[in-house]
């Protein structure tokens, strides 16, 4: 009996570690997607996504379409139709269910449509899910649920120049 539970807690010990430096490796990857995003930058966002991966978004034209083409397009058409976006998130969490890792919590979107000078906020939760290839954490599914009926014309959360 003694011998068995020495085993299981060495199984243990050796377990966590491992947990915990992916977990750190998903929050490295989701923090790297919210920098892309807030500074523009498509390709660094992309990198963050799997080829086959699917985009839940609570609009675009895209939503529920697989693959990372899809995903590219639905922002590059975001990113053509707005100015000064800026991308906030709270209350994240990170965890495993078995060999699959998470981010959620709520989101702020802040943005200018059609350059016409008033910031319009959209609220809600969001859900990254994350596979491991060739030892990189890549999103293999994006959602987000905005939290109310209309974005409200409430804040800019860009910071100022």
């Amino acid at each position: 009996m003694r011998t068995m539970l020495i085993a299981c807690a060495t199984v243990l010990l050796a377990v966590a570690p491992a947990l915990a430096n992916d977990l750190d490796d998903i929050r490295a990857s989701f923090e790297g997607a919210v920098a892309a995003l807030n500074g523009g930058n498509l390709d660094g966002f992309l990198d963050t996504v799997h080829d086959d991966a699917l985009s839940f978004y609570s609009c675009g034209p895209t939503s529920g379409k697989q693959g990372r083409e899809a995903c590219a397009l639905d922002w590059q058409l975001f990113f053509n139709t707005t100015t000064d976006a800026r991308f906030e998130v709270k209350n994240t969490e990170y965890r495993f269910v078995g060999d699959v890792g998470f981010a959620y919590g709520e989101y702020a979107l802040s943005v200018n449509y059609n350059g016409r000078g008033r910031q319009t906020v959209h609220e809600g939760r969001y859900t990254m899910t994350y596979t491991q290839i060739d030892g990189v954490w890549r999103i293999a599914m994006q959602h987000n649920t905005p939290a109310g009926d209309a974005p409200q014309p409430v804040r800019n959360l860009r910071p100022p120049r």
